[in-house]
This record gives C-alpha cells, structure tokens and sequence, in this order.
C-alpha cells in the first residue's frame, strides 16, 4: 500500500492577485508533484502485491462543487495555492484510478477532515487517531472495494463520499 500524504499550505491567506508564483509553485511541487513523483517511483513494487492500493491524502477544499455551494461550511475558505493544488491532485487520482481499473489496484484519494495538527496549529475539531483510521480503511480495502473515489467524513458524514 501506498499513502500519499504531502501538503503544505503555503500560507494564508492566498488571494488570487497577490499570491506568489513561488508560493504557488512550491504548494504545488509538494502536494501534486511530488505525489506524483513517490507514485511513479513505488509503481512497480506495488504491482508486485496481489492487492496494491493507492490512498492521495487530499482536502475538503479541493472539492470544485463544494466551492460553488455558498450554503457549505467552509464556502468562505478560498486559497490560490492550497485548495487548487488538491485539486490537480485529485484529478491525477481520476485518471489513476481510470488507467488501473482492470487490474488489482484501488486508487482513492481521502480527505481525514479539519484536523489537529500543526499545519493548522491544532485548530481542526478532529483528533489525529480518527483522522488517521479514515486513510487506513482506504488503504487496506478488500478485492471488492471501491476505486477512483473522493472521501470526506467533514463534507458527507452519511456516506463520505465527497463530490469533486
């Protein structure tokens, strides 16, 4: 198994005019490419298991419809470097998943959620354990779990299935 769990925020806030280039591009350098870079190098090894699972730790703000819903929750937390970031990351994680769909692979990408952690000096509601058992259920899924998902128990705790 695989978990992907690069982020760095950048630094807020990060309106669209003022945000640095070199903010974005290392925002970017770190949450997408260098998933990117750790998938592509660990591929192969994975193939070798009989069932590999690839797990992108991404973010309730990467989520596009949920941007566009004034009524959600973090509707005002907009970021140029953060959220888009995500964003690509779960794009990379659609196509992923498409590319893999006849093999044994399931490829997820999992948002644990506001979390206490030092990215966000321990402001989140949720604690690390919860946060870190949500990536692990992906990681470990049996032969008929699901591939090419979104998961957020903050944007659908019913489900967790998040809309991208």
């Amino acid at each position: 198994m695989l978990i992907n769990n690069a982020g760095i925020s950048g630094g807020f806030p990060q309106d669209t005019h003022s945000t640095s280039i070199a903010t974005i591009r290392q925002v970017f350098d770190t949450n997408f490419f260098g998933t990117i870079q750790v998938t592509q190098a660990f591929i192969d090894l994975l193939r070798k298991s009989p069932e590999p699972r690839i797990v992108n730790v991404t973010s309730g703000l990467a989520s596009l419809t949920l941007h566009n819903d004034p009524s959600w929750q973090y509707y005002k937390v907009k970021g140029a470097a953060y959220g888009p970031s995500k964003t690509a990351l779960n794009a990379y994680t659609v196509v992923l998943a498409y590319e893999l769909k006849d093999t044994a692979f399931k490829v997820n990408v999992v948002d644990p959620g506001y979390t206490a952690t030092d990215f966000n000096h321990h402001s989140g509601p949720r604690n690390v354990t919860d946060a870190a058992a949500d990536v692990v259920k992906f990681a470990v899924l049996d032969a008929d779990g699901p591939s090419g998902m979104f998961y957020s128990v903050d944007n659908n705790p019913e489900t967790g299935v998040s809309p991208w």
